[in-house]
């Protein structure tokens, strides 16, 4: 009798159709087509906010040198190679991504695809920008010479 009772009780669910299985496929489908997009942007823009706080990093890093030794020390950023290093010998930052790098530094510390930004002892700065582009924002991280501050900006 209990098996009768369990039989018939299988009998009457419904699974899902083909059909059924097909049109949720599809909804999934298009939800990542349209949330995959967004996620690529969101993580390039963060990308180009990461390299930024590490150019920023850096640059507090040669200031703060600077003051503790007493000898100046410059910060060098390759635009070519995208990548960064106090002239101390320290560990190059390396910007990776579909990053451009745009450059405005004094003259005197600058060369061919290099510019340079030189914090002395007594807490100033040749000054510099220094423009990190991708296609979807723009951040400048800008030192100011008078006191060496160091500020990161958001453009787009």
């Amino acid at each position: 009798m209990r098996t009768m009772f369990r039989a018939a009780k299988y009998q009457n669910q419904r699974g899902y159709t083909l059909v059924e299985l097909v049109v949720v496929l599809l909804i999934i489908a298009l939800a990542t087509a349209v949330v995959a997009p967004r996620l690529v942007a969101f993580s390039t823009g963060n990308s180009i906010k990461q390299a930024a706080e590490q150019l920023a990093s850096l640059c507090k890093q040669g200031r703060k040198l600077a003051l503790a030794t007493g000898i100046s020390q410059q910060v060098v950023i390759d635009t070519e190679t995208k990548t960064a290093w106090l002239e101390n010998g320290s560990k190059k930052l390396v910007f990776a991504g579909q990053i451009e790098l745009e450059t405005r530094t004094s003259e005197a510390e600058s060369a061919a695809d290099l510019a340079g930004i030189r914090f002395f002892p007594d807490g100033v700065s040749t000054g510099g920008d220094v423009r990190f582009i991708s296609d979807r924002s723009e951040i400048l991280v800008s030192v100011i010479w008078a006191n060496a501050e160091v500020r990161i900006e958001t453009i787009r």
